[in-house]
This record gives C-alpha cells, structure tokens and sequence, in this order.
C-alpha cells in the first residue's frame, strides 16, 4: 500500500490537492531540485519522466537522474534518501504524496564525458548496462534542473536525440523477446510443478513484455506505470488491433467482468488509489471510463502486493488461483496471443528504412 499510495488519507484534502494540483506539483519539484541540488557530490540533475517532459498529471512521481562525482556516490545518495524521507512524510500530511524516483539511474561526471565523446557504433555496448538501457527512455524528452559542469544538458540531449535510433530500437526489440520469451518459460516451468503463484506471476509478465515489444514496434514508449494498460487499449484500437488488448486482459484476469468481481472484495486502499486516478484522470481531460481505471488500478496494485504476499491462501481481489487446472486453460489461448503477435519480420527494419 505504502509504494501505491502514500499512506490511507483524507478525501477532502485530496481534494484540495487537486484544486491546486499544478502549483503543488510544482512546488515540490522545485523543493527536491534544490534540495537535491545543494548536496555535496551532485553534479548535474534530469529531470525525466511526464513531468521533464512537460506532461504531467496529478500523481506524477517526479523521476530524477543525477550526475555525481567520482568517489562521491554513497555519500550523496545516502544523504539524498534522508531529505526524500523528510519530503515524503511532509507532503503525505499535505492530502496526497508525491514520489520522488531517484536511485539506480545515476552516473558520474567520468561516466557521461566518456558517452559523451565515445562513437554513436558504441551506443549497443552502452545500453548492455541497465542504467543506460533505461535511462535512454525514462529521460526522453527531459529537462535539465541542475548543470554546474554543464553536463547534464548534453547528456539530456544524447539521450533525447539517441531513443529512437534504428539501432536502439533494434536492442529493445531484441531485449523485449528475450524477456518474453523467458517469462514464457518460467509459465512453463510453473505449470509443471506446479506452482500457481509463480505461473500467475509469469503470466503477467508476458503479458506485460508482450505490451512493451508491441509498444516499441509501433514507434512508441511505456510511458507510465499506472496508465499504460489503457493507453496500450487505445491504441491497439487505433490500429484496428483491438483484439490483442482484450485477449491481454483476458489472461490476467482483467477484463470487464473480472474488474467487477475482483473491485468487489478488493481492499479499501485499492478503492482510495482507483478514486483519486479516477478523479485525477478526468481532471486533466482524459476520456476514461470507470471500468478502464479500474483495470489499471488494479494491474498495479496486484504487482506490488504480490511482492509482499507470496504465499496461499490469496485474498481473493488477487486472482491467483487454487489450483493449477485454473490456469491450464489459459496455456493455448497465451502460445495463440504469443505466436499470432510477437513473431514475425523485425518491425525496426522499417524504421531504418
């Protein structure tokens, strides 16, 4: 609950949040910059994800990537996690939190001078490093809060510039099938032993590498956690590829009628966080049905909680089955799903084009 929501809080000064929301956001952003930005060690701050992008929505997390000093990495980071404590229990009594995602994607000022100056054929090696493979997306588009050795504008910009390359592309299809195909055997295995959990995890998992191959193909990015399961809907719709949506949540247990009953029994924090996405969704002018947000409430708060529930019995809002026979089922319409969408000519060859 805490990663999802903050802490249970009260309606009405959510609703004061909203009210104002674009002047606390931005407030808060400028109160973690310059927080941030006054420690010893931090060299350079990208401000990424919808808010560096300039599309932000009420319960944005505000994502940083810093640049460090050699020999200064613990100690920053160490005393970056104290004041992002300090500034999450604050805006928690505020009416609704604000995360801040500052952690992993991080580099210091030796590391972006090498990229920097580095030939643009070294740019797969690069992206074998996590750090880089995901930096080169979540900072796509990012604005530049924090540049004392002015590095962190050129490397905003390589990372903007570099996202959509032929080659890239080419990387994160290739990634994605790896993923997929991985999760695929993990399904396998599971069902073998059997294991409902671990099978209800995997198959999630290929769904979810499944949406992210088909994302980067059309020339497009997962671009929110909490948001990406309608937004993938809409727009395999556009492409008159509906169907792969539907069978998708099928799979997880998340279409319409499943929504339904599981919304039904599930927990009062899946509620608060479905009203206050809900609320804030059709605030910013987003056309999105109650049922749609639902769906993506619960495909992320179904994630989280697994992590922290791993073993039976399983609150029911969950869906993990009791048996393994209940998952069975879904094995030929998942090898369909996988063998009708995610084979195939490499769509990046197009790009190339």
């Amino acid at each position: 609950m805490q990663d999802v929501i903050g802490g249970q809080g009260d309606p009405q000064r959510f609703s004061a949040f909203l009210a104002n929301w674009q002047s606390i956001l931005a407030r808060r952003v400028d109160e973690a910059v310059t927080g941030i930005a006054a420690i010893d060690g931090v060299r350079g701050l990208i401000l990424a994800g919808g808010i560096g992008r300039g599309a932000p929505w009420p319960l944005s997390d505000i994502d940083l990537i810093p640049i460090y000093a050699a020999g200064q990495v613990d100690a920053s980071t160490a005393t970056i996690e104290h004041l992002r404590a300090g500034l999450l229990a604050r805006w928690i009594d505020e009416g609704w939190w604000t995360g801040i995602d500052i952690g992993r994607l991080a580099f210091t000022t030796a590391e972006v001078t090498n990229t920097l100056s580095a030939s643009t054929d070294n740019i797969p090696d690069l992206l074998a490093d996590d750090r880089w493979y995901h930096s080169i997306d979540k900072a796509y588009g990012g604005r530049v809060v924090h540049d004392p050795d002015f590095l962190a504008t050129p490397l905003a910009n390589w990372l903007t510039t570099h996202r959509f390359d032929p080659a890239v592309v080419r990387l994160r299809l290739d990634h994605s099938r790896a993923e997929l195909d991985a999760a695929r055997h993990s399904w396998d295995m599971s069902l073998a032993q059997p294991d409902t959990y671990r099978a209800t995890l995997a198959l999630h998992a290929v769904v979810k590498w499944l949406r992210i191959l088909l994302l980067e193909s059309w020339g497009e990015r997962d671009t929110s956690l909490a948001r990406i399961g309608t937004r993938f809907d809409h727009l395999a719709s556009e492409r008159d590829q509906a169907g792969i949506a539907t069978s998708a949540n099928a799979l997880c247990d998340l279409d319409d009628a499943a929504v339904s009953r599981r919304m039904a029994v599930a927990p009062a924090w899946v509620h608060e966080r479905h009203d206050r996405s809900l609320r804030a969704r059709h605030l910013i002018g987003e056309r999105i049905s109650r049922t749609e947000d639902a769906r993506d409430v619960l495909r992320v708060c179904t994630q989280y909680e697994l992590r922290a529930t791993t073993t039976a019995p399983f609150p029911a809002w969950l869906a993990v089955p009791s048996h393994v026979n209940m998952l069975t089922a879904k094995a030929i319409q998942l090898d369909t799903l996988i063998d009708r969408h995610a084979t195939g000519s490499d769509p990046s060859k197009d790009l190339a084009g």
